[in-house]
């Protein structure tokens, strides 16, 4: 079971931290609900694909299909189509940024609705977290005044807010649910559907000759390790630990996000930095995990 959570743990902080980069190479040339709505059909297809091999498909009764299609435009359609359409309009440095408003808001909306208790732990860890990303980005704050980022800025935001209430959702289960893998696949195919028909109706007439090859690999990385190996894992999580420990992970996103702007973008990496990202980690650790002789919260 540890191995599990370890290995979840890893592909939720790891593999999501890199699609920041992925989503902003692809929306170089590929429309961007039309990236995010054929990037989604692939996962999907992938992973219903599989039950159909293994013979693990499940019926779907009318209330489960409901509740698949709302959890698809909220954490799919809004957060993550909204997501990928902010940066056609802001770096993916800045989208994996405002990303850490996501345990404010699980958090916030855990409280309000009596799902989760305060402790000195989760706000502990926040306060680290949001610290390591101050320094990260002081210098860069600036960034957010710029009226071309306002439409991006805001999508993100609310694809955050999105988010946060589909992981609530998501945590409070439902009875007679379908199994992990199933909802998951379900989900992604109505989404990818959806964002597909959104970016038509916007633009009728799409031109793929324009679409570039590094683009379309992008969206490819994106299916397979963002929505199927990624969104697997945080649905694993989200059914084993409490949400805002699970939300949290987005500071770690932002440290692979920066990295990668290193290795790909050939940015510096200063003390400043290192200095940051071990605040980040502290942060996540504090939250997360916990001794066993103590009680669970």
């Amino acid at each position: 079971m540890k191995f599990k959570l370890y290995l979840a743990f890893f592909c939720v902080a790891f593999f999501w931290g890199t699609t920041f980069l992925a989503i902003r190479i692809g929306v170089e040339t590929i429309p961007p609900f039309l990236l995010a709505g054929v990037r989604n059909l692939i996962s999907g297809t992938l992973i219903l694909g599989y039950l159909i091999y293994k013979k693990q498909v499940e019926p779907i009764s009318g209330h489960q299909f409901l509740r698949a299609l709302l959890l698809s435009i909220l954490m799919i359609v809004l957060a993550n189509g909204l997501t990928t359409y902010a940066e056609k309009y802001i770096t993916s440095g800045l989208a994996s940024l405002l990303s850490t408003l996501s345990p404010f808001f699980v958090l916030l909306l855990s409280l309000l609705l009596g799902y989760e208790k305060i402790s000195f732990k989760t706000v502990a860890g926040i306060l680290l977290g949001m610290t390591g990303i101050f320094l990260i980005y002081q210098n860069s704050l600036a960034d957010l005044l710029k009226p071309d980022y306002r439409t991006g800025i805001f999508a993100v935001i609310t694809a955050v807010l999105m988010w946060a209430i589909g992981t609530l959702i998501t945590k409070k289960g439902s009875v007679n649910s379908l199994s992990m893998l199933m909802n998951v696949g379900l989900q992604m195919c109505i989404a990818g559907i959806i964002l597909t028909l959104i970016q038509y109706s916007i633009t009728p007439n799409i031109s793929y000759t324009t679409w570039s090859s590094r683009s379309i690999f992008a969206m490819i990385y994106l299916a397979v390790f963002g929505s199927v190996v990624g969104y697997v894992a945080f649905s694993y999580l989200i059914s084993q630990l409490p949400s805002t420990k699970v939300t949290v992970l987005s500071y770690v996103n932002v440290v692979v996000a920066l990295f990668l702007g290193w290795l790909v973008l050939d940015e510096v990496i200063t003390p400043q930095i290192i200095v940051a990202a071990s605040l980040i980690i502290s942060g996540v650790v504090i939250v997360t995990f916990k001794k066993q002789n103590k009680d669970k919260e």
